[in-house]
């Protein structure tokens, strides 16, 4: 019997599979710079990676990869990407520092746009088709959300920011793509599937055994129970 963390992950590790975690992000990494030409000299290599963190659940493995210390993918459950570019990315302005945020939002404000609603919306569905992301099976048509940034400056007036966001939304699945018209690039990406068809790792048919766990391991979860009764366990499955 495996006992998982509070978190639900399972708490074994071993270096095989640090290795397969690191080999899927960081190809699934590399292909989204190759496809969105992100600014990071050709050709990827694996000196680029400045973080690494990886941890396995019983749907897949979760983790992350930063390259140059600048551009940060994340997974869960070997699927949902997520791109933050800590460089262009609004995550950065959002911080507590609040008079950081405003030197960075008046630089933006002041910066020569790049893009129209137009041109970024079309850099926003060209990034999820390059990925093979069916936008019409998906449902993505026209975007739930679709916005230009704006930011009031101290002379009480508001200012448009080169900076646009978009948000395609079914039940199928959730994109949501932010784009620099700083730069001309998608700075912020995060997909959900709920159907897990697209995006997603390839999970090992000997997931378990790369973690030193047999192939018919049991899993269980401590549930919650009040201050001195006895614990009960609840069983979990891999979905």
């Amino acid at each position: 019997m495996v006992v998982l963390t509070l978190h639900n992950a399972i708490p074994t590790n071993t270096s095989i599979f640090q290795d397969y975690a690191y080999h899927e992000m960081f190809s699934s990494a590399t292909n989204m710079i190759v496809r969105w030409n992100l600014d990071l000299p050709g050709p990827i290599t694996t000196n680029m990676v400045t973080d690494f963190h990886e941890a396995a659940y019983l749907p897949g493995v979760s983790g992350d990869i930063t390259f140059s210390n600048r551009y940060f993918f994340s997974w869960l459950y070997g699927g949902n990407p997520h791109l933050n570019d800590h460089t262009y990315s609004c995550l950065r302005t959002l911080t507590p520092d609040l008079d950081a945020d405003n030197v960075v939002l008046e630089q933006w404000m002041r910066a020569t746009n790049l893009l129209t609603m137009k041109t970024a919306q079309q850099i926003a569905e060209s990034a999820m088709k390059s990925l093979g992301l069916p936008l019409d099976k998906l449902g993505f048509k026209k975007p739930k959300q679709a916005h230009q940034r704006k930011y009031e400056w101290k002379d009480g007036k508001t200012y448009p920011l080169p900076y646009y966001q978009f948000r395609w939304e079914t039940e199928k699945a959730t994109c949501t793509v932010d784009v620099s018209g700083i730069i001309g690039k998608v700075v912020y990406f995060y997909y959900i599937d709920n159907c897990a068809a697209y995006l997603t790792f390839q999970k090992p048919t000997n997931y378990f055994e790369m973690l030193g766990l047999p192939t018919n391991a049991v899993f269980v979860r401590r549930m919650y129970v009040p201050r001195g009764q006895p614990p009960k366990w609840e069983m979990q499955t891999e979905k």
